[in-house]
C-alpha cells in the first residue's frame, strides 16, 4: 500500500499540468461552430420600381391633343384667337413611340429623362378673315399650318420615404421648351413663322407602392405657374400606371398620361401666348438592372 500511495504522489503534477492546459485551450470562433438554429442568409428582395437602379422604357402613347393660340402683329394689334384643331386643320391626335431613362445616384436620389416632339401639319380653308401676326388671312383662302413642340426633361428626386413596398420622393424638374407655329397661303410669299425656346422649371412628386409580389402601381407629377417680366408660363405633367413584373429584370405596364403648357409673351415681338394641352392612355415595356 504504501508503494501505491508513492506512485500516485508521482503522477499527480502530470495530470494536474494536462488538465490546466484542456481548460485553457482556446474556444474555437463563432464561425466554426455548427448550429442548427443559425438563421437562414437573407433573400434578395424581390424586384420592383423601388430596387431598380438603371430602367428604361419603351411605350406607345395614343393621345388626344387640343391647343389653342393668339398671335400678336409688332405693333400690338391682338391676334384672331384660334384653335388649330379646328381652325387650322391640324389634327387632335397624338399616336407615336416615347422613351424615357432612370437611374438612381444613390439609393435615393433618382434622375429621370424623358423627351417628347410632336409635329402636326394641317390644311383648311378659311371660314372667315384672320389676324396671325402681321399677316391678314382673308376668309375662303386656302391656308397650311405648323404647330411643333418639342420638349426635354430632367428631374430629380430624393426619397424621403422608402422602404420594402413604398418609396416617396420630391425634387425639382428642368424643362427645355421649344415651340413653333407657321401658317402660309400656298403658291405666295404670305407666310408668317413665331418661335419661342427658352427652360422652364417645376416642382416634382414620385412615388411607388407595391400592390403584390408582381404587381406596383406609381404616379408622379410635375406643377408650376412662374412669370419673369414679358413671360409667364404655366407648367402641368401627370402621370400615373400600374406595372407587372415579368420577369426580374422585365415589365409590363399601362398608364394614363395629362399635359399641360401655357405659355404667354407680352409686351414683345413676337408677342401672344400658346396652349397645349395631351392627354391619353399608354402601354409600356420596361427593362430595368
Amino acid at each position: 500500500m504504501p508503494r501505491v500511495g508513492h506512485r500516485a504522489l508521482l503522477l499527480a503534477p502530470p495530470l494536474l499540468a494536462a488538465a490546466l492546459a484542456v481548460h485553457a485551450a482556446p474556444i474555437p470562433p463563432a464561425s466554426f461552430v455548427v448550429s442548427d438554429d443559425s438563421p437562414p442568409p437573407a433573400l434578395p428582395a424581390d424586384p420592383s420600381p423601388i430596387t431598380d437602379h438603371l430602367a428604361l422604357d419603351a411605350l406607345f402613347f395614343w393621345g388626344r391633343v387640343s391647343t389653342f393660340g393668339q398671335f400678336n402683329n409688332g405693333k400690338g394689334i391682338v391676334g384672331t384667337p384660334l384653335s388649330a384643331e379646328q381652325d387650322l386643320g391640324l389634327s387632335n391626335q397624338a399616336y407615336q413611340p416615347r422613351f424615357e431613362l432612370m437611374f438612381r445616384l444613390r439609393p435615393r436620389h433618382r434622375l429621370r429623362v424623358n423627351f417628347f416632339d410632336l409635329r402636326r401639319n394641317g390644311s383648311t380653308v378659311l371660314n372667315s378673315t384672320i389676324l396671325f401676326g402681321d399677316q391678314t388671312f382673308q376668309g375662303s383662302q386656302p391656308l397650311n399650318s405648323t404647330i411643333n413642340w418639342r420638349q426635354m426633361d430632367i428631374t430629380y428626386t430624393y426619397s424621403f420615404l422608402r422602404g420594402e413596398r413604398y418609396e416617396l420622393g420630391a425634387g425639382v424638374g428642368l424643362h427645355l421648351l421649344e415651340a413653333e407655329a407657321i401658317a402660309q397661303v400656298p403658291g405666295t410669299p404670305q407666310r408668317v413663322d413665331y418661335n419661342q425656346a427658352g427652360p422652364f422649371a417645376t416642382l416634382a412628386l414620385d412615388g411607388t407602392y407595391l400592390i403584390a409580389k408582381h404587381w406596383s402601381f406609381n404616379a408622379r407629377a410635375n406643377y408650376m405657374h412662374l412669370t419673369v417680366h414679358n413671360f409667364s408660363g404655366e407648367l402641368e405633367d401627370y402621370h400615373a400606371d400600374v406595372q407587372y413584373r415579368w420577369r426580374r429584370n422585365v415589365a409590363f405596364g399601362i398608364g394614363y398620361d395629362r399635359y399641360l403648357a401655357d405659355l404667354t409673351v407680352r409686351n414683345h415681338n413676337p408677342s401672344g401666348l400658346l396652349d397645349l394641352m395631351i392627354r391619353g392612355p399608354q402601354a409600356f415595356v420596361r427593362v430595368s438592372f
